[in-house]
């Protein structure tokens, strides 16, 4: 049974990168725009899903230029308008929108996607390098210790990777709560280790390299092995990434951008992008599923 899953799932795969790859590219885009954001949904945002929702169920209206003018339109309005509530990743799925609503304009061309696609990757990995160079919180580890601290997300990489017992981190974030409802201006000390001082610096150092990396890989021709192999790069840095930091449509726009400027030729690529971000639901919150079951049996 499981090999015959493996084989149906593999002809999916194959059947959907043999499209026209900008179809593709705009369904995926679609389907993006209309599921990110749902947990925590604003009336402003409903629109903007509601016509991502019609584009994915009318055929149609997915190649339509004044379609996606309209969605772009939505999208740069709320976030003008609601920009204050908004993380890094929201305005990179609103950039890649414009991009889709200006090759619109030109048959939806697949150079126009690929080309933007690369540009704003490079960018992205760009700036957040020097951001990182910018503010020393990074270059001293204590931005990093701080978000193992004081972010249940990351609860598994502060016990496995840190040492922090489970009492501690509940102890931490009873704490900062406590800070935040009270409006405490003096310093509240956290539960933290050597160890876990010790790993921020290492991990800090480790992101700043690898998305440094990446930035050249995407930005630059040369050299030459390193653009080549770029995909590599931006695949490495979302599995290690976000597999610790479940931000999910983090993961989906750079794999969905990573998928539209990979040449068609580069079929396994193309592949591994796809699975990736159709299966995200699956593989990226597997790691802090396993640490919660095994939390929960010790």
């Amino acid at each position: 049974m499981i090999r015959a899953l493996g084989s149906r799932w593999l002809q999916a795969v194959a059947h959907w990168l043999n499209q026209p790859r900008h179809l593709l590219i705009l369904w995926l885009t679609a389907v993006l725009v209309t599921l990110q954001g749902l947990d925590e949904l604003y009336l402003d945002q409903l629109p903007e899903k509601l016509l991502a929702a019609l584009m994915l169920s009318v055929p149609q209206m997915l190649t339509s230029p004044i379609a996606w003018c309209g969605l772009a339109g939505l999208m740069v309005g709320s976030d003008i308008f609601f920009w204050w509530r908004l993380v890094n990743h929201e305005y990179l799925i609103t950039y890649w929108v414009l991009v889709c609503a200006i090759a619109a304009f030109n048959q939806f061309s697949l150079k126009i996607l690929a080309w933007n696609a690369r540009l704003l990757i490079g960018l992205c990995f760009l700036f957040a390098t020097v951001w990182k160079f910018i503010g020393g919180e990074y270059l001293d580890g204590s931005f990093l210790q701080l978000t193992f601290l004081a972010d249940p997300r990351l609860a598994m990489g502060a016990t496995w990777l840190g040492g922090i017992a489970e009492t501690a981190l509940q102890d931490n974030y009873s704490r900062l709560l406590e800070m935040q409802t009270t409006a405490a201006l003096g310093p509240t000390p956290l539960n933290s280790s050597p160890l876990l001082s010790a790993m921020s610096v290492v991990l800090s150092y480790w992101t700043i390299l690898i998305e440094g990396i990446t930035a050249i890989a995407f930005l630059s021709p040369w050299p030459s092995g390193l653009f080549r192999h770029r995909d590599v790069c931006l695949l490495l840095f979302v599995i290690t990434t976000y597999s610790v930091i479940p931000v999910f449509s983090f993961a989906a726009i750079l794999l969905l951008m990573g998928l539209a400027q990979c040449p068609t030729r580069e079929t396994f690529k193309s592949a591994l992008y796809l699975n990736l971000f159709v299966l995200m639901p699956l593989w990226l919150p597997l790691p802090q599923a396993v640490f919660y079951l095994l939390r929960q049996l010790t």
